[in-house]
């Protein structure tokens, strides 16, 4: 599909670490929908997962670039982590067509396992008329389970709403939580994470138990 500069694909989340999904999906994701832009939108806190500090903002941000700056019209915005408190993704959308004209046709693209919890986001409702989601099937969900797992949280119609939403993408069995995991056990990251994202790790001793401090 020709790319749309009025088309923008909104990708949020605390990457820690960013991994290779993250960096291969979105494009994907952008180019069957038509987006000329992605936008990668760092959190400062996840209102779900309040109980599990991220790791300092400068280190996922520096490790975020090095994935960011090698995709083509791809870039990072800041603002989730410019403000203060949790990260409510409808005041980022209200402030993203306020920034980047309310003429945009905006796509939120999210991972399976927010999908199964949208209903508990801060006024979903709204999410919804704010912009078009685009939905990852991601681990533990490949497509027909998470199809399966749909029909059994939502009623017929959201069901259907959600199912016609979800991204043709290739299941990638990568997660934040896995690689993290794999760091503590000292297990082989190759094909999880981008070799510059592990260096820096290496470098700056990430994800051992007593390398989270505050930012």
């Amino acid at each position: 599909m020709t790319s749309d500069p009025q088309r923008i694909l909104i990708f949020g989340g605390t990457f820690d670490p960013p991994h290779l999904a993250h960096a291969k999906l979105p494009p994907v994701v952008a180019d069957s929908l038509g987006c000329g832009k992605i936008i990668y939108v760092p959190a400062a806190l996840n209102p779900l997962k309040s109980d599990t500090p991220p790791t300092p903002v400068s280190h996922r941000l520096a490790m975020l670039h090095l994935v960011v700056d090698a995709i083509p019209h791809a870039e990072i915005d800041t603002l989730e982590l410019d403000r203060e408190g949790p990260s409510y993704t409808v005041d980022t959308l209200v402030v993203l067509r306020q920034r980047y004209g309310e003429d945009l046709n905006l796509h939120l693209l999210i991972g399976a396992d927010h999908l199964l919890t949208f209903t508990q986001w801060k006024d979903w409702q709204r999410i919804l008329k704010l912009a078009e989601p685009a939905v990852m099937p991601r681990p533990p969900w490949p497509r027909e389970k998470l199809i399966e797992e749909i029909h059994q949280r939502f009623d017929a119609t959201m069901a259907e709403f959600w199912i016609a939403h979800l991204a043709d993408l290739p299941y990638l069995e990568v997660s934040a939580t896995d690689v993290r995991d794999k760091i503590t056990t000292n297990q082989d990251l190759i094909g999880t994470l981008d070799k510059r994202v592990i260096d820096y790790i290496r470098r700056h001793d990430l994800y051992a138990p007593d390398s989270r401090r505050n930012a």
